[in-house]
Order: C-alpha cells, then sequence, then structure tokens
C-alpha cells in the first residue's frame, strides 16, 4: 500500500490561478478551492488582482496543469484580454474558467469563441462554481 507522500510524488502538479480585482472574491475562492477534493493532483492555488502582476509572476512557465479563474471585469486588462494572451500562446495548454459579472449572450459566445473552457456569471453558485472546476479538471486527467 502506497503512503500518502508516495501517492503524492506520482500526482500531477496543478496550479490554479485566480485573476480578480476584488480581493473579496480571491479569499472567497481560495477558501473554495482549498476545501475541495481534487484527486491525482498536488494543488497550488495563486490569486492575483490582474493580468499584468499574473504575467510578471512567471507562474504558466511552471511545469504542470494550468488553470486560470479569470474575471472578466477589471481596470487594468481585463479577463477577455487574458484570455486572448493565454490562447495565443500556442506552446502552452491552459484551461481557463471566466467568472464575470458580465451576462450577456454575446459576452459569453465571445469568451467562449476565444478559447475559455467554461463561463460562470457573477453573483455565483459556489456548488456550481465547485462542479464546473472539477469538469474542467477531469478533462486534464
Amino acid at each position: 500500500m502506497a503512503t500518502k507522500e508516495e501517492k503524492m510524488s506520482s500526482n500531477k502538479k496543478l496550479f490554479i490561478t485566480i485573476i480578480d480585482n476584488d480581493l473579496m472574491v480571491q479569499t472567497l475562492l481560495v477558501k473554495i478551492l482549498n476545501s475541495m477534493n481534487i484527486e491525482h493532483f498536488e494543488i497550488y492555488i495563486e490569486a492575483y488582482e490582474d493580468g499584468v502582476h499574473f504575467f510578471e509572476s512567471n507562474t504558466l512557465n511552471e511545469v504542470g496543469e494550468h488553470l486560470l479563474i479569470v474575471d472578466g471585469v477589471m481596470p487594468i486588462m481585463d479577463g477577455i484580454e487574458i484570455l486572448q494572451k493565454v490562447k495565443n500562446d500556442k506552446s502552452k495548454h491552459v484551461y481557463v474558467l471566466m467568472l464575470s459579472g458580465r451576462k450577456s449572450e454575446s459576452e459569453i459566445a465571445r469568451a467562449l469563441k476565444l478559447g475559455a473552457d467554461d463561463y460562470v456569471t457573477k453573483p455565483f453558485s459556489i456548488k456550481e462554481l465547485q462542479s464546473r472546476v472539477l469538469q474542467i479538471i477531469q478533462r486534464m486527467e
């Protein structure tokens, strides 16, 4: 029987990055993600207040799977700009869940057309968000 350490060493790394300028949303998302039972991955969660700080961090250079939870409306580099920049970099496969106050069909369709893997509108249901995150993670396995 494998020890916890052996199981962890055989797990893939999953970097979940929250990019949202609202500190309360960041804190809530970190709490939600930490409470989830995500198997087969070592989870690393980080939060940034905007896309500029995120890209400066070079988090995407970490070896492993990447899931971004991105706010659609931010004063510095909005979610669509982040989505486009990430999806235009063909050297990396990054999963993106948009979490936005933009609720119009055209905004949602635009984000999905640009490559978002899912789209959740604010205010959001915690259970729905958890389910959608787990669906994306299952695609990684």
